[in-house]
């Protein structure tokens, strides 16, 4: 499949994009830099999970869309941090101009094959993804777009395709500790649960020490928490996937009531400062397709 990334000449501040290139990624010649909306110099928005993974029948993919709403330019730096625990990646994916799209079809495939990351990292591997945008008269977090697909071939390895997009949240000061989301597990529908250690405090300063989260689970039938209680140590940047979370390992791992069709699931920081995000997956057990829904932010409820 043809990948394509749309880059202008920086002159051309106002103008729409003239012809696509082959996708382009370069490393930075200086740290990555997060920022917090209002804090002026930019913002930064959180992928918290792209892919390019081997399932059990098939092969996920992530597109990327980042897009200018804007007629200023900006240009637009990215970090990318392995599930693994490897080492974060950082490069710049270029000027955006006004009114400006970057496209690609397989995001991991364009880092590796820009040298940015390993090249057999991108055959089998999932992580999060920071973008800044470093225009210092972008402030409110609408100036620019970033959507994420993930998507995979219905069938072989050509052809019509199933995805489920999102759109990366800003960062902000006084973000998220705690989230909920919903498992489901009926009409032959599985969930995947992703957290992620954002990696800045409350202040929006960048954290370097690990963050613990805690699963809790609830069954709606019975307003009561039922199974254990799992945890996980993650570094900043880090996300972990709990795939098919009612029977984690093939054995219930969790040891969670198999003939729930839903329970609520909260995720809480319970050792460090950072900032935490999460997603549900509800994936179809017979086509792989999902649907996305990024967790809300809740309150402790226990």
């Amino acid at each position: 499949m043809k990948l394509r990334l749309s880059f202008l000449c920086l002159g051309l501040a106002t103008a729409g994009p003239l012809f696509a290139r082959a996708p382009q990624a370069v490393p930075l010649s200086r740290p990555f830099a997060i920022r917090v909306l209002s804090a002026g110099g930019g913002f930064s928005v959180d992928l918290p999970v792209v892919a390019r993974t081997r399932g059990f029948s098939t092969t996920f993919f992530t597109s990327l869309d980042i897009t200018n709403n804007t007629a200023q330019p900006t240009d637009v730096d990215f970090s990318y941090t392995p599930a693994d625990g490897s080492a974060t990646r950082s490069g710049s994916f270029g000027t955006l101009l006004g009114f400006d799209n970057i496209h690609t079809e397989d995001v991991l495939l364009s880092l590796a094959s820009a040298g940015i990351v390993p090249p057999g990292q991108a055959d089998n591997t999932f992580g999060t993804m920071l973008l800044t945008f470093d225009n210092p008269a972008f402030r409110t977090g609408n100036e620019a777009t970033a959507v994420a697909r993930v998507w995979s071939f219905a069938s072989g390895s050509a052809g019509p395709t199933n995805g489920t997009a999102y759109r990366a949240q800003p960062l902000h000061t006084g973000g998220a500790h705690v989230l909920a989301g919903l498992v489901r597990n009926d009409d032959g529908l599985l969930t995947n649960v992703g957290i992620e250690n954002v990696g800045i405090d409350d202040a929006g300063n960048p954290v370097e020490a690990p963050l613990t989260v805690r699963l809790t689970f609830f069954d709606p039938s019975t307003g009561t928490p039922v199974g254990t209680q799992p945890t996980f140590v993650l570094a900043p940047g880090q996300m972990t996937q709990i795939s098919d979370i009612l029977d984690v390992g093939g054995a219930n791992a969790y040891q969670l009531p198999a003939g729930a069709p839903s329970l609520i699931v909260f995720a809480e920081a319970v050792a460090g400062t950072s900032q935490i995000a999460g997603y549900v997956v509800w994936k179809d057990r017979a086509t792989n397709d999902g649907s996305f829904v990024l967790m809300q932010e809740s309150v402790t409820p226990f």
